[in-house]
């Protein structure tokens, strides 16, 4: 059975004008995957920390604004991330074989 990722890969590979991946090239953007989905999963859980570090410290409408501030810098954090993945990924499948 294949994974959701393996699937994209295929449908992707498919698409783009050099044809298909390599198994080397299939690989390495796995891992850039993994490693992104790792680097995002952990920019979550320090965002996560630091509301509830907030939560004993601030209440009412300031505690409101900063958590509001720290999920959007989330949001910025995590599209930057996926901007990066993406010149990777396609560094990858620019790769002569």
């Amino acid at each position: 059975m294949k994974s959701a990722l393996e699937i994209a890969m295929e449908k992707t590979a498919g698409a783009q004008e050099g044809g298909k991946l390599t198994d080397e090239q299939r690989t390495g953007i796995a891992d850039l995957e993994k490693e992104y989905q790792a680097k995002i999963a952990e920019q979550e859980i320090m965002n996560e920390s630091k509301i509830k570090a907030l939560a004993v410290q601030t209440q009412g409408p300031e505690f409101q604004e900063q958590v509001h501030a720290l999920r959007e810098q989330l949001v910025q954090e995590r599209e930057r991330l996926e901007e990066e993945k993406k010149a990777k990924i396609q560094a990858v499948r620019d790769q002569a074989s």
